[in-house]
Parts: C-alpha cells; sequence; structure tokens
C-alpha cells in the first residue's frame, strides 16, 4: 500500500490541488482567515498573485504649480522632503536631466531594493485652482562612480483638474502603468507640473509594487 501513497506517486498520477481547475490564471493557493484562536480553521482559497510579495512607497508633497515639472527639495535643505520647488528645466521629462546630485538628494526618493513591477499608483490631490495637474511618479537607475547627468524613465503620468480648493480631494487611481518594470537600486520620485502656473497643490499618494 505503500507504493500508492499520494507521496511516491508519479507527476502524472498525482492529482492537483483542491479548485485548481476553476482558479483563474495567476493565482496561488493561500489559506483564508478563520475564526478559531489557534488560526488554523481557514479555507483553501486561491488567491491573485499580484498580492504576493507586494510593497508600497510613500510620496508627499507641495508644490506652486508651474508650467515646467517641479521636484523635491534637496535632502539638506529645511523645506526637504515636502516642498517641490525645484524647477525641472522642462514640461517633457524626456527632454529634461538630473545630476546625480540632484536626483540622489530629492526629498521624495525612494531607492527600490529589489527588481518590482509597479502595479498601481493611488492616492489624493488637492489644488486651488482648476488647471489640470500632471504628476510624473519617475525612475532613475544610478550608475556607480558616473557623475553624469540621467534623463529620468516616466514610470506613469497621472493628469487631473484641480477643484479650486484644497479642502476638496481629487482621487488618483491608476492602475494601468506606462512603465512598470523597475530594477534593484533605481530611485523612483515624483514630479508635478500645471497647465497654467500659480496654484497650490498638495499630492499624497502611494506606489505599489510586486516582485519578480
Amino acid at each position: 500500500m505503500a507504493a500508492n501513497e499520494h507521496k511516491n506517486l508519479s507527476d502524472i498520477n498525482r492529482h492537483n490541488p483542491k479548485g485548481f481547475e476553476n482558479a483563474t490564471n495567476e493565482t496561488v493557493l493561500s489559506k483564508s482567515i478563520g475564526t478559531a484562536p489557534t488560526n488554523t480553521d481557514g479555507n483553501l482559497v486561491w488567491q491573485n498573485k499580484s498580492l504576493m510579495g507586494v510593497t508600497d512607497y510613500k510620496m508627499q508633497g507641495y508644490v506652486t504649480g508651474a508650467t515646467n515639472y517641479q521636484y523635491g527639495e534637496d535632502i539638506a535643505d529645511t523645506k526637504s522632503p515636502f516642498e517641490m520647488a525645484v524647477d525641472y528645466g522642462s514640461s517633457v521629462v524626456s527632454s529634461g536631466s538630473l545630476s546625480p546630485t540632484a536626483f540622489f538628494r530629492i526629498g521624495q526618493g525612494c531607492v527600490i531594493p529589489q527588481n518590482v513591477n509597479v502595479s498601481s499608483i493611488s492616492g489624493w490631490l488637492t489644488s486651488n485652482g482648476t488647471n489640470v495637474v500632471t504628476i510624473a511618479v519617475c525612475k532613475i537607475t544610478p550608475v556607480e562612480g558616473i557623475a553624469t547627468s540621467v534623463t529620468p524613465i516616466v514610470i506613469d503620468e497621472i493628469q487631473l483638474t484641480g477643484l479650486n480648493n484644497n479642502s476638496m480631494l481629487v482621487r488618483i487611481n491608476e492602475s494601468t502603468i506606462t512603465t512598470a518594470t523597475v530594477s534593484a537600486g533605481d530611485i523612483i520620485f515624483p514630479m508635478v507640473k500645471e497647465a497654467t502656473a500659480g496654484s497650490s497643490i498638495y499630492i499624497n499618494l502611494t506606489v505599489q509594487t510586486t516582485a519578480f
């Protein structure tokens, strides 16, 4: 009988886990939350793969809107990390560049520790104007020992319209990402521009990533 035990069967004779045939693609087998104090009475569930290995990166700041992109103050500045008042010099990300001194010291910059895909960008924006505001979440791949300026890559640009009141929030809810792949060691950070300059703009968002 021992030869017929499941652990001794060859691959072609082993059955798939419970629920496998009806589980949707890109899911993994997990166990739901139960009610017993032993934490052992949950049920088998097929959970979306995108929920595994999730990391969130928070980005928050404020800016007086300008038609060129603005990014966060140097970490040595007392206005860092929240004020975004450094002029990128262009309204198009691919038309400008940042020196290592600049992109390394951006207050809202986050170093990504592993290879990931950006799965969503969510949060809120407020503006005391009614102009279109564009948030660009960017990445830069630093090179050790090189002082050359680098052009950021846009992970995603999000356009929102201000509601003419900084007490009225505009939802950020982006799941279609332009350039989702981010490599270990990359620095990600936000930049903000406005169709017509002058509004006081606040952003509070989370970039969610999944490892691969």
